[in-house]
């Protein structure tokens, strides 16, 4: 027989004799919910303020006017200077509010010309008597600082321009991340998932989705492993979650030390459940075709601090 919805109130309300002790009670039954909601989403706002969300194409708009400039400071007496490409993307995420639709040759040309400043001339001289000569002008290259100092960029614009600027951003051009040809990983603090298979076909970054088409961003590298190929743990962990996982299908999640978390996806079969501990190439499961997937493979992916990251670079 259920027990009357009136015995359960006079049970809670035992439980909490002193009214002090109710408020809190109260403050935590509304406070948990929305730290786990702002967990939830920490991780697309973090991305949102830290990656610049432009295709290839639109980065190539800032690579070629940081060329342009460049190459329009340098003379027959003076090398001229550098202009880097980078923070020309970031001050534009900030300033466009990540719309890059907007973007365009001449604004970013515009914005890398603020960057250099003129410093002073060099002369070049003919052997003739008496001699032509030819002045050109030098330049400098202007600091981060100086440059959003004149765009009026607010304190919170100029933490989150320099929050972007904290990761080398090469991998928005959609760079293969292939490696060459008898290529074999480096293991330090990572172990290879699957030993013996070092066939990367697809790396981390931008690329021509296997399945829908159009540019989306590759957040892990999918290796070639035949169905079922026994697939290990990275690192000692603990399993965060183990089963099906949407467009991953089947996969594992692995925490590890401090921030740093591995996954495993398109499985076939899972070998592990959450909560299990887990030791550093361990069998946890098989590769497969499960998910949003072409062929049996496995995608494997890091993440730090819930970011993800280049998986490659720690096994060079």
């Amino acid at each position: 027989m259920a027990a009357p919805p009136g015995l359960f109130a006079r049970v809670a309300l035992a439980l909490l004799p002193e009214p002090e002790k109710a408020v809190k009670w109260v403050l935590v039954i509304i406070l948990v919910p929305v730290a786990l909601l702002a967990l939830l989403f920490a991780g697309p706002v973090v991305i949102w303020e830290r990656v610049p969300i432009a295709s290839p194409e639109q980065v190539m708009i800032y690579v070629d006017a940081a060329r342009e400039v460049s190459a329009s400071t340098s003379s027959p007496c003076d090398d001229g200077v550098t202009v880097d490409w980078q923070p020309l993307l970031a001050i534009d995420a900030v300033r466009l509010d990540q719309d890059f639709r907007k973007a365009n040759r001449d604004r970013a040309e515009e914005l890398a010309r603020m960057f250099i400043e003129k410093s002073g001339s060099c002369r070049v001289c003919d052997d003739s008597d008496p001699p032509n000569c030819t002045s050109y002008p030098t330049f400098r290259l202007r600091s981060l600082d100086e440059v959003l100092d004149e765009l009026k960029f607010s304190q919170g614009q100029r933490e989150k321009v320099k929050n972007i600027l904290r990761t080398d951003l090469s991998f928005l051009l959609g760079q293969e991340n292939a490696v060459p040809p008898g290529w074999t990983p480096a293991e330090k603090e990572l172990k290879w998932p699957v030993p013996g298979v070092f066939t990367v076909t697809s790396g981390y970054g931008y690329r021509t989705d296997p399945v829908e088409g159009g540019m989306s961003f590759h957040t892990g590298i999918d290796l070639a492993a035949p169905m079922d190929t026994p697939v290990h743990a990275a690192a000692d962990g603990v399993v965060a979650k183990a089963g099906w996982s949407g467009n991953f299908g089947y996969a594992v999640y692995i925490q590890h030390h401090g921030s740093l978390m591995t996954i495993y996806a398109h499985l076939s079969e899972i070998n592990v459940q959450k909560g299990q501990q887990v030791e550093a190439g361990e069998v946890i499961a098989y590769s497969g075709n499960t998910g949003k997937s072409t062929g049996p493979h496995l995608h494997f992916e890091v993440r730090a601090f819930g970011l993800p990251v280049d998986p490659l670079n720690y096994y060079k």
